[in-house]
């Protein structure tokens, strides 16, 4: 009776454990998901933001193509190490209305032309895509958002994945 009794405590014990067990995997794996959907926004304000940026530099390359003139062409510089004097140094055709456009009306030209507005390094982050019906660059991120940019009008399109 007594091994009877101390078998019981025993298993009493264990499937204590096992429930204790479960609950602290269940309280992980909640976490874990938040923690993983914090990730899905932190991707996607990071798009936001490069449209926000987009839109600044697309407002200032406006502004410095009506103070030059309106050049068919417009020079572009950006500083792109903040501890030295390194400059890169790109020009974008401008359209008649002041947007620019790219140098050729293809994937590459759309990926150019997010490299010379917003520099070399955003061309690696997105998926660039063209339609040519809609004239449209496309610049899809990894959470799915995209920026949308349109050649015959200058008009600049966010859409988030969800």
């Amino acid at each position: 009776m007594l091994s009877q009794q101390k078998s019981d405590r025993e298993l009493l014990s264990l499937s204590g454990k096992v429930f204790s067990i479960i609950i602290l995997l269940l309280v992980l794996s909640y976490l874990a998901f938040s923690h993983f959907d914090g990730i899905k926004l932190l991707g996607n304000s990071n798009i936001q933001n490069v449209h926000n940026k987009m839109l600044n530099v697309l407002a200032g390359v406006k502004s410095q193509w009506l103070i030059r003139g309106q050049p068919t062409q417009l020079k572009l510089d950006w500083r792109t190490d903040l501890n030295q004097d390194t400059i890169q140094v790109s020009y974008v055709l401008m359209s008649k209305g002041g947007w620019p456009v790219p140098n050729e009306t293809n994937v590459a030209g759309c990926r150019q032309l997010i490299g010379s507005l917003l520099g070399d390094s955003y061309t690696q982050h997105f998926v660039t895509e063209l339609d040519i019906n809609t004239e449209t660059c496309r610049y899809i991120g990894v959470d799915g958002g995209s920026i949308s940019y349109q050649l015959n009008s200058g008009r600049v399109i966010f859409l988030t994945a969800k």
